[in-house]
């Protein structure tokens, strides 16, 4: 144990219930996000009017989706070591190995911000030639665009754009504000974004800006946002007297602490797995349909996440409480809060497919100029496949929980082989609705692996 434990802080709100606190931080993030997520609608619909071109405006959200696909699938994810080890250090009061874990994910966070910066810039001339022999989207080349980009390579500017990547070193703020539950501070974090954006295209608006000033726009608001997460972060640890132990301490090599890489590879594993969930539809939208279709599936994807943001945020908060569960060793607590919470996340997620099924049509067309008339309907079948999903999603939690990130792995891989076959079954007869169809099978396939993997959890107890 550290010999200088008074002079740290590790209090955490032990006074309140799971269940306070779970209704609590659930209610913070979620209306954050779902702020973020009414003004990050409120974003697009500038944008899209702003551009005047679905192909530009498409052109401007498939290079930031780029950006994002790479920096999550290089992404450690180490916030979930930093709970799931760093519990056990907060309860020992052993500021040492706190902060040893601390300098080892900032390492890791380091490493792999400049390894999804180096894959970005590799893979896109790939992603071109590949659609180009290929033949798709009508046989036009993305080059092709070069005048919705004011004379530039979509390459160059792809490239040039991924470089905020290099400043998404997120993961260790994540745990450190998970851990100590500051909840207040995420929420507050999530606002800086859409705001920033939204500010900025207000002004592009009036100003007649292109997709290269959106895209700084966009690249800034990233920026200030992944620079504030981390200041938030260092200020929690600073104020718990922790921040000079961080600064002196090295890090972990492997084997000095038995499960901690291995636990850490597995969830890189799973975090490049999910992105290609995430994000995988969106790139094949672009790959084989184009900018103009793809900004139509990009509207419906920011309707149906307008409504079930807070249910995607449920897991960041389920997380600590199952880990802490564990370790306190309430095997029965775990399952029943697990459970429950599957079931409600269900039960919401249905009633919010029914809103935009009702309402979705009106929303576009008072937002949105004509050539969006396909965004309700294929909205509505994302939401319905985000509703079996937020089922899921506890589930997901309680694996890592009890030490088994493999099961979400290979639940996660059943779910993208899913995704890929009806995807590619579809899309000649359905065409942009491929997308919907193909997120519907792979969320019942998931669901599937889900009851089959929770059957097993229950049986270890």
């Amino acid at each position: 144990m550290d010999g200088n434990n008074e002079t740290h802080d590790f209090s955490l709100d032990e006074t309140s219930t799971i269940k306070s606190r779970l209704i609590k931080n659930t209610g913070m993030l979620g209306g954050a996000r779902l702020i973020s997520s009414i003004i990050g609608l409120l974003v697009l619909i500038i944008a899209a009017r702003t551009l005047d071109d679905k192909a530009a405006f498409g052109l401007l959200l498939f290079i930031h989706a780029y950006m994002l696909f790479f920096s999550e699938v290089a992404s450690f994810q180490f916030w979930q070591a930093i709970i799931k080890f760093g519990a056990d250090d907060v309860k020992a009061k052993e500021a040492g190995r706190l902060g040893r874990l601390f300098k080892t994910g900032l390492i890791i966070d380091a490493l792999a911000a400049l390894a999804a910066f180096l894959m970005a810039a590799a893979f896109f001339g790939v992603f071109i030639w590949a659609r180009n022999a290929l033949g798709f989207g009508d046989g036009q080349s993305l080059e092709g665009f070069k005048s919705a980009l004011n004379g530039r390579s979509i390459f160059g500017v792809t490239v040039l754009y991924s470089t905020v990547i290099l400043f998404r070193q997120v993961n260790v703020s994540l745990g450190v504000l998970r851990l100590f539950d500051k909840f207040a501070s995420l929420a507050l974090r999530a606002l800086v974004m859409p705001v920033l954006r939204l500010i900025g295209v207000v002004i592009g608006y009036f100003q007649g800006w292109g997709v290269i000033e959106l895209l700084v726009v966009w690249y800034l608001a990233s920026l200030v946002s992944y620079l504030v997460m981390q200041w938030l972060a260092w200020r929690e640890v600073r104020n718990r007297n922790l921040w000079s132990g961080v600064k002196s301490a090295t890090s972990y090599k492997w084997g000095e602490f038995p499960g901690l890489y291995p636990f850490v590879i597995r969830s890189c594993v799973d975090s490049t797995l999910r992105s290609l969930k995430d994000y995988f539809p969106m790139l094949f939208v672009m790959f084989i349909f184009g900018p103009a279709l793809l900004a139509v599936f990009r509207i419906a994807e920011e309707i149906a996440k307008l409504l079930s943001k807070g249910i995607g945020m449920f897991d960041q908060v389920l997380f600590p409480e199952l880990t802490r569960l564990v370790a306190d060793q309430k095997v029965k607590e775990l399952m029943r809060l697990t459970l429950r919470a599957a079931a409600g996340i269900g039960l919401l997620g249905l009633g919010l497919s029914l809103i935009v099924l009702l309402f979705g049509e009106q929303l576009v067309t008072a937002g949105f100029k004509t050539g969006f008339e396909d965004a309700p309907p294929i909205a509505v079948m994302l939401l319905v496949a985000s509703s079996l999903l937020g089922v899921a999603i506890p589930f997901y939690s309680l694996f890592y929980a009890i030490q088994k990130p493999s099961w979400a792995i290979y639940v996660r891989l059943a779910a993208i082989l899913a995704y890929v076959v009806v995807f590619v079954a579809t899309y000649k007869t359905s065409g942009i609705y491929a997308a919907g169809w193909a997120a519907i099978g792979s969320a019942v396939i998931e669901i599937v692996f889900i009851v089959f993997y929770s059957r097993k959890a229950a049986k270890r107890f």
